[in-house]
């Protein structure tokens, strides 16, 4: 990818996948019609904008990445920490579900569709790639994750120390433990929607997260235990 296009991917998504689907880059600088917006400017549901894209509508489907495009990147991006690949994996899964857009079962909701796509092409590119999350990675590229700004500058080493015993324990857990967990803590997926996007039983997920939750609290507690020790052992010295 070049770096005007890396450029573009970071920023957004719009001069990668709308010229991939024949639609003008310039489209963006124009009104939006009613039947994209929906009326007394309320935004068109998923549904509406899934019909009017079937319909030929492509400027729908614009509608449809840019309300989906972040998300989706977020997603990608936690789990193979490469904004090249994470947009190439973005590109990807807005293209392929424009193309299985027609199996799209309209009773459904388009944002675990969409993940499932996302999810799968990530995993499935994890595992060819045999990547790995880094710490450095979560402690780095998620401002998100940093505390506000405080004036009690001990409380907020504590919350930094917290979130990075809590990273530490997060990138040991296996591929698909951690996607589930971003997916429900990071994401704020439903227990149902992240069972549609794994392919799993809704409670075959309650039972993963259960486990993941105990995993992480048990790490963290050995963690913090020989910190203890570790700080005890300084102060005798």
């Amino acid at each position: 990818m070049t770096q005007q296009g890396r450029a573009l991917a970071l920023k957004g998504w719009y001069g990668i996948i709308l010229p991939a689907l024949s639609c003008p880059i310039n489209i963006l600088a124009h009104k939006q019609e009613g039947a994209l917006n929906g009326s007394d400017q309320q935004p068109a549901s998923d549904g509406e904008l899934v019909r009017l894209t079937l319909g030929g509508n492509k400027r729908a489907y614009e509608a449809l990445v840019r309300r989906y495009q972040k998300l989706v990147y977020n997603v990608v991006y936690q789990l193979c920490q490469k904004h090249e690949m994470a947009a190439d994996l973005t590109q990807e899964t807005f293209l392929r579900a424009y193309r299985a857009l027609s199996s799209f079962d309209q009773s459904a909701k388009l944002k675990p569709w969409l993940l499932r796509i996302a999810t799968n092409l990530s995993l499935n590119a994890l595992r060819d790639n045999r990547e790995h999350l880094s710490l450095e990675f979560m402690l780095e590229e998620h401002p998100d994750c940093e505390p506000s700004s405080s004036s009690n500058v001990e409380q907020e080493v504590e919350l930094k120390l917290s979130q990075k015993m809590l990273m530490e324990a997060l990138v040991k857990l296996p591929l698909r433990h951690r996607t589930a967990f971003l997916l429900r803590y990071q994401h704020d997926l439903s227990y149902a929607e992240i069972a549609y996007t794994l392919k799993e039983t809704e409670s075959s997920i309650k039972a993963l997260l259960f486990r993941v939750r105990e995993t992480l609290r048990k790490n963290l507690l050995r963690e913090l235990a020989q910190e203890y020790s570790s700080d005890k052992a300084q102060d005798n010295n």
